[in-house]
């Protein structure tokens, strides 16, 4: 059923929305998505492209998503950081857009502030600035005392910004929906779940007490870190739509004058930029992940001063692993391990490696020869990489897109601030030390728990399997052929198998003894004779057992 049924109630937006799209010159999009009856215009109309602006398909598609509104505009933005799924021309001119609007009156700012804390403005802070600091889609922030003294900034959310996004997201996920359906692009990505995902970012940034949750988070991580200030967060000045934060004064990174002024060392500053961004990733699995100009702040002594956590992304271990395995078969023109690590990192499965796929790695790889790594730029491979990606259909998951995007915006702050910044030679020693993490014995432990958990899931489901298969064969889903001859070498193969089975789970599970043993013995210190020949003998047979289970892998079944 046409999804617009379920959301008669939004008529209104979806015709404006069909109006905006005709007038900027994509009635063919409308005619394909079925809005046409939206509209009361002949179809001759709709289908006209406008003369005037002469702009091109990506400009006049960021015009339409300006005059459609704060939810669109935040769409393009997102988009802009998807070059594994749009060209560059349209990733470039969405680069363009600006979350700034003006600002609403302060006399509303400060009745929405009265109501969601429940007191009036006099109490609550000594002096608050009625013009705004800055303005956005969302909200807008305004310079504040405390009674007690101390200078902040409240971040106030826009009247009824909320149900005007919530009723663009509906339609959001109707269109995907349709466009899904109806559209090329359609085939190719999954529509519905970007528009998913999307939503939930949207919202999550709507509520103001996830983004101080996210900055006290932040604040915890970072607190014995000399390079990095994050703002204190005032609970009991906050609320879903109030956030209040200590005010930094500080230089704006892209500010070159100011900082010379103020006598900032603008090399340090710009290795604390950037190794701001490698703790996140490989010591917390944490990042800010907008981090442009007029979110980050130089403070003296070239410490970086960090606001809005709105947009943060996070990172499990093994993708960070899978990070370092692609990393490593980059620099090393290894194509075989440049596949595993996009199988480990979810984006592609072992089937769908195709022999192009491989080809355009293997050419990918070849880009880094002889090349000093001074020389090889973030944004350039990140680019490269996105390209061969979006040429191959390969979606990235969210948190990578908005990881890639993090470090080419923080690649470009830094050779902004200092243009012989030379980003892998910084990055070397984290990249190092993740590396030395992922093989101590805790690691390799939890891997190899991790792998007998699989073994024994992928163990205890071949019974049920085995179940429904003679089920299948019994109701005559299922039709096999054989003789005695070809049922003798089955049986034999599965025998095989189990025994290989049992094999792998033996050795695995030595593995983790023997991990276990390491650590225990690591951390309490316990020496002697005793846990000595406990790990000898125990590495003898996980030896003895590799060593069979090596042999029946290599031996082909009869």
């Amino acid at each position: 059923m046409w999804p617009l049924v379920r959301q008669a109630r939004y008529l209104g937006r979806y015709r404006e929305i069909a109006q905006v799209l005709v007038g900027y010159g994509f009635g063919a999009l409308v005619e394909q998505l079925g809005l046409l009856s939206l509209l009361s215009l002949p179809r001759r109309v709709v289908l006209r492209v406008p003369s005037a602006p002469p702009l091109g398909t990506a400009a006049r598609l960021r015009e339409a998503l300006v005059a459609l509104g704060p939810t669109f505009v935040k769409l393009g933005q997102m988009l802009s950081t998807r070059s594994d799924l749009l060209p560059p021309e349209f990733v470039q001119e969405l680069g363009k857009l600006q979350d700034t609007v003006p600002p609403f009156p302060a006399d509303v700012a400060i009745q929405t502030i009265e109501t969601s804390l429940g007191q009036p403005i006099e109490q609550l802070f000594a002096a608050f600035e009625r013009e705004p600091l800055a303005a956005a889609s969302l909200g807008q922030v305004h310079a504040a005392r405390l009674h007690s003294g101390e200078e902040v900034v409240v971040k106030v959310q826009r009247p009824d910004i909320a149900g005007r996004i919530n009723t663009d997201l509906a339609i959001l996920g109707d269109l995907a929906a349709l466009a899904q359906e109806r559209l090329p692009f359609g085939q190719q990505y999954d529509l519905v779940e970007l528009a998913w995902e999307f939503a939930v970012t949207l919202r999550a940034e709507l509520d103001y007490r996830r983004e101080a949750r996210n900055a006290e988070r932040f604040r915890q991580l970072f607190g014995a870190n000399q390079i990095i200030y994050i703002p204190k967060i005032y609970w009991e000045y906050s609320d879903s739509c109030i956030l209040t934060s200590e005010r930094l004064y500080g230089v704006k990174l892209n500010d070159l004058a100011a900082l010379a002024a103020c006598g900032i060392d603008r090399t340090q500053l710009a290795r604390n930029c950037l190794q701001v961004v490698l703790i996140e990733i490989f010591t917390h699995g944490f990042f800010h992940s907008d981090p442009h100009p007029g979110n980050f702040f130089a403070l003296p002594d070239a410490v970086i001063g960090v606001v809005d956590y709105g947009q943060v992304g996070t990172l499990d271990r093994p993708t960070t692993q899978a990070m370092l395995m692609l990393l490593m078969a980059i620099t090393e023109r290894d194509t075989a391990t440049a596949v595993r690590a996009l199988e480990r990192l979810g984006l592609v499965q072992r089937r769908e490696v195709t022999p192009q796929l491989r080809r355009d790695l293997e050419r990918f790889t070849e880009g880094f020869v002889d090349r000093p790594l001074g020389e090889i730029s973030a944004r350039e491979t990140v680019n490269e990489l996105l390209s061969l990606l979006r040429r191959h259909r390969i979606r990235l998951p969210g948190p990578l897109a908005l990881l890639l995007k993090a470090l080419v915006m923080m690649e470009g702050v830094g050779l902004q601030i200092d243009p012989k910044l030379d980003v892998f030679a910084i990055a070397r020693p984290y990249v190092q030390q993740a590396m030395l993490d992922s093989l101590s014995p805790a690691a390799l432990s939890e891997q190899a728990f991790q792998r007998l958990r699989d073994l024994s899931e992928a163990a205890g489901e071949v019974p049920m399997q085995t179940v429904e298969l003679l089920q299948r064969l019994n109701a005559g889903e299922l039709r096999l052929q054989t003789d005695e001859r070809e049922l003798r070498r089955v049986a034999s193969a599965m025998v095989e198998a189990s025994n290989r089975l049992v094999l792998g789970l033996i050795l695995a599970a030595l593995i983790v003894g023997l991990g276990g043993l390491a650590v225990t013995v690591g951390i309490t210190g316990w020496s002697g004779f005793l846990p000595t020949l406990l790990l000898v003998v125990g590495m003898v047979a996980a030896g003895i057992i590799a060593l069979a289970l090596t042999i029946a892998l290599l031996r082909p079944y009869e």
